[in-house]
């Protein structure tokens, strides 16, 4: 489920960065700014390194776990904040909290097994 949740991030976040770079999410996102190009940055870091950890995760590396772990806490985080600072009629606050969910649902998942 951990590789799952990964994998969404990554599904969903291609195409993010595609299209802040395109100019293709100007209406989810607003114009071009400096601080919509460090946004793009910092999404091209959680989906770079959620390919990293799904390599980790299949090479069977005890540490893929936490650090998947810690990488979805800054992302649970900062999404939840979304919903306060932003409200939840934007669709990128939607996306926010279905990942969240889907998160979530994967640490729960892995968990419970080891009690």
């Amino acid at each position: 489920m951990l590789i799952a949740a990964l994998c969404l991030n990554i599904a969903i976040l291609l195409p993010v960065i595609f299209g802040l770079a395109t100019g293709g999410m100007d209406v989810a996102f607003g114009p071009d700014t400096d601080a919509r190009r460090i946004l793009t940055c910092v999404y091209f870091g959680i989906a770079t390194l959620s390919v990293v950890l799904i390599g980790l995760h299949v090479g069977g590396h005890d540490w893929a776990v936490p650090m998947t772990f810690a990488l979805f806490g800054v992302q649970i985080i900062y999404k939840l904040a979304t919903v306060a600072t932003v409200g939840l009629a934007s669709p990128v606050v939607l996306t926010n909290v279905l990942v969240v969910g889907v998160q979530i649902a994967a640490i729960v998942a892995w968990s419970i097994p080891r009690g």
